[in-house]
């Protein structure tokens, strides 16, 4: 457990912190802006009659710095707009972001306070620290779920190459390229393990008709030279 609480990006401002070196990842995320809007606009679709007064949203694996609202103030805004549209109140909107407990959340709450005192209707703001391959909410609590970046990290090693000691690199060339088919395949089993767990999870926890958003990096084919898409 000590080692699932001891992974973080770098704290802080500083030249090698996350916050300064995240443009990748910024990028990323504005690739989803269309993809939660229209998450957004499928809940609010879906009672032909009246409008929901509270939605809840929330990032799993936020990080800090910049990046780390970027998600759910696209949510918040695209809520908004929507119900602007209509000539409706909007709702009360709860927003929740989650990573492991030794994140930076000091400089991830100032941002919420922002976040918060800059929207005048009720936005309500938390954190939930925990790993997202675990329970982090109530049941049927969540409208929906973003994630951006984060999925591709394993909750751990492949147990089939620690328990025989295989590394996942190796500076013997020789040794890595016979080795690659089972780290491969040992790599593969463990993200389809997490990552059915992880939906499992997000399903007890979203209400009926919720949406989920999710980007990760991936491999077009298994050739390691192959483009890397999202």
């Amino acid at each position: 457990m000590a080692s699932k609480q001891m992974l973080h990006m770098n704290q802080g401002q500083e030249e090698t912190s996350y916050a300064r070196n995240s443009s990748a990842q910024s990028v990323e995320q504005n690739k989803m802006k269309p993809l939660i809007e229209a998450a957004i606009l499928d809940l609010c679709s879906r009672s032909s009659t009246m409008l929901p007064t509270r939605m809840v949203i929330a990032d799993l694996g936020c990080s800090s710095g910049p990046n780390a609202l970027t998600l759910v103030s696209i949510a918040v805004q695209a809520i908004h707009s929507h119900y602007l549209q209509f000539v409706q109140p909007p709702p009360e909107v709860w927003v929740l972001l989650n990573d492991l407990p030794h994140n930076d959340f000091n400089t991830v709450v100032q941002s919420l306070v922002t976040l918060h005192k800059g929207n005048d209707p009720v936005v309500v703001t938390g954190v939930a620290p925990g790993l997202f391959y675990e329970r982090l909410f109530t049941s049927g609590s969540l409208h929906l779920v973003c994630s951006s970046n984060s999925l591709h990290w394993l909750s751990k090693a492949p147990g089939v190459l620690t328990s025989n000691k295989i590394p996942a690199y190796d500076i013997d060339e020789h040794a890595r390229l016979e080795r690659l088919p089972i780290v491969f395949e040992a790599y593969e089993q463990q993200f389809r393990k997490d990552f059915t767990l992880f939906l499992k999870l997000r399903a007890k926890e979203q209400v009926p008709g919720g949406r989920m958003v999710i980007s990760l990096p991936g491999r077009r084919s298994d050739q390691l030279a192959s483009e890397l898409c999202h």
